[in-house]
């Protein structure tokens, strides 16, 4: 069988499956111990050099998205003025969705309007199907079906 043909096991994969090669010779050992890797007695007695990792896991992944929001609590006067511009007709819908979708205004200005535009989807939703079945049923007595 060709060598590029040859199934590999997973018993022949070293190193995270960098190398299908098995090694060849004795593993290389170091020429002093490192004593400050870990501390440990255990790691002192380690004499065969690993592969070095190449990914950095000490970085944090968890970064916040938006540094810029605001994260303070809302005062009393600042939940007033919001929901005297949302009562505004047209005004409100377009500040729901300006507010709902803003990355550096206040997080629970903006959590209050993505949930009160979920609220409004679903009702709406609702409302339409409501409305087409009494439609079809109005509409069914005027016609006499």
């Amino acid at each position: 069988m060709d060598e590029e043909n040859k199934q590999v096991t997973a018993d022949e994969v070293y190193s995270y499956g960098e190398s299908t090669e098995e090694p060849t010779g004795e593993p290389e050992e170091k020429a002093e111990p490192e004593s400050e890797a870990t501390g440990s007695e255990d790691s002192q007695d380690n004499k065969f050099v690993y592969q070095d990792n190449q990914y950095d896991y000490s970085q944090q992944y968890s970064q916040n998205r938006n540094e810029q929001s605001d994260n303070s609590p809302m005062d009393l006067k600042d939940w007033i003025l919001t929901l005297i511009v949302l009562l505004i007709p047209c005004v409100g819908i377009v500040m729901y969705f300006v507010w709902a979708f803003e990355s550096n205004g206040n997080i629970n200005r903006r959590n209050f309007c993505r949930a009160q535009l979920i609220i409004f989807a679903v009702l709406l939703g609702i409302y339409l199907v409501l409305f087409m079945l009494f439609g079809v049923v109005a509409f069914s007595q005027v016609v006499g079906y």
